[in-house]
């Protein structure tokens, strides 16, 4: 039975969710300082929510941590008070992997290109003489 909306309720939720969180970090900026929301995945019963996020680099995300652990309760506030959900998901904050993955291949990739081996040319056995390749433009 096809439905008037476009997305899953949980689609819907987890956008909300991560536009309320990005909106909270944006105020207290300094503890979030570098640090994206990648995506935001939640349960069908939408009592979990899990908050992607990327960081610079790994002593970012050592400090984007540590900040998630203080101050993910005012995070979760924030997402109780600026949705209009019956319950608030419960908020895990995890560092997205696959930036993490993304960002070493990126690296090997790299690697490959400064280290690519030179192949030289094979010899031409057959050198084409201009005489000869006007006698056969003239037949």
């Amino acid at each position: 039975m096809p439905t008037a909306h476009r997305f899953e309720r949980t689609d819907r939720v987890a956008q909300l969710v991560r536009s309320v969180v990005a909106s909270e970090m944006e105020r207290l900026d300094e503890a979030f300082d570098g640090v994206v929301i990648t995506a935001v995945d939640i349960d069908r019963e939408l009592s979990v929510a899990v908050v992607h996020y990327d960081v610079r680099d790994d002593d970012a995300a050592e400090a984007a941590a540590a900040a998630f652990d203080e101050l993910g309760h005012r995070l979760q506030r924030a997402v109780g008070v600026g949705t209009s959900l019956k319950r608030t998901p419960v908020l895990r904050f995890r560092r997205d992997q696959g930036a993490i993955a993304a960002g070493r291949i990126e690296e090997l990739l790299a690697g490959l290109a400064d280290h690519r081996p030179v192949v030289p040319l094979p010899p031409s056995d057959t050198a084409v003489d201009d005489s000869t390749a006007d006698q056969d433009r003239r037949r």
